[in-house]
């Protein structure tokens, strides 16, 4: 992964957001997401997912231990909204946000052809979030409900970009 390509991905959740695309076969799912990070872990490429268990993908990123982000190269904050207002359990988000699902290359899901950049992540480690371990200020503010996120940590085993 290019340096280039890092800042991709870092300015898109900074500015308005990824998709994360997961499953297989008719269990599918894509979900956008504003926090996570990319960075150097076990001499690997990493991307931090952060999934509160209720979501359908968190069920799905369980199940095939693996995920895609997709990081709109284009105007798609439209999108983005609408796909935080739907849940992949009751509605079909490829076909209401109008996206396509195309295989991933490396690993067990499928992609958003319409978006340019591809993160395929393989999940290598998975960290349950601890109140007890957070700051008590962020846990007041981030978690009103106390439902707090499942980290996975995804090595990214391709990354590709559409030349187009």
């Amino acid at each position: 992964m290019t340096d280039r390509q890092r800042n991709l991905v870092l300015n898109a959740i900074k500015l308005g957001g990824v998709f994360v695309t997961c499953g297989v076969g008719d269990k599918i799912n894509i979900m956008n997401t504003r926090w996570g990070t990319l960075g150097r872990m076990w001499n690997r490429d990493v991307f931090v997912l952060p999934v509160r268990k209720k979501k359908f993908s968190h069920d799905l990123i369980d199940r095939n231990k693996c995920f895609v982000v997709n990081v709109p190269m284009t105007d798609m904050n439209a999108q983005l909204y609408k796909c935080a207002s739907m849940s992949g359990r009751e509605v079909d988000k490829f076909k209401e946000l109008g996206f396509e699902p195309v295989p991933a290359k490396q690993i067990k899901s499928v992609a958003i052809a319409e978006c340019a950049l591809h993160l395929e992540c393989k999940v290598i480690y998975v960290c349950e979030m601890r109140e007890s371990k957070l700051d008590p200020i962020i846990a007041r503010d981030m978690y009103i409900n106390r439902e707090y996120h499942t980290l996975y940590f995804g090595e990214v085993v391709r990354c590709s970009v559409d030349k187009k």
